[in-house]
């Protein structure tokens, strides 16, 4: 084996050989392929985005009535409430004295109250 080594021995030339058109064929096949994967994440990007949407929307329009039902429910008992002293003064007028005596030692008793 020679010790001194020469790179002016090999020259340019290259040991390998490939086909014609190999490298612009290689370079069109990655380019379809990645753009291939590129269209298919920005697709199902818009698939989810628009499910996400329109579960969105569903969610709206389920809930959106109830919570109207319920501001209707605390309106209308605001009102019975401020017309209603009424028919709670009635309801006391027609206690008995046990009865109010019963009420008074529960309401004396009653540990959220005191």
């Amino acid at each position: 084996m020679k010790k001194d080594f020469d790179f002016d021995d090999i020259g340019k030339r290259t040991p390998y050989r490939t086909p014609d058109g190999f490298f612009e064929d290689v370079q069109r096949k990655v380019m379809e392929r990645a753009g291939v994967k590129q269209q298919r994440k920005s697709h199902m990007k818009l698939i989810i985005s628009t499910v996400i949407t329109m579960a969105a929307v569903l969610i709206g329009f389920l809930f959106v009535p109830s919570l109207r039902q319920a501001d209707e429910a605390k309106t209308s008992s605001s009102k019975v409430l401020a017309n209603g002293t009424e028919s709670v003064d009635k309801w006391i007028k027609e206690l008995s004295d046990e009865e109010l005596e019963e009420l008074v030692n529960f309401s004396e008793n009653d540990i959220f109250l005191n």
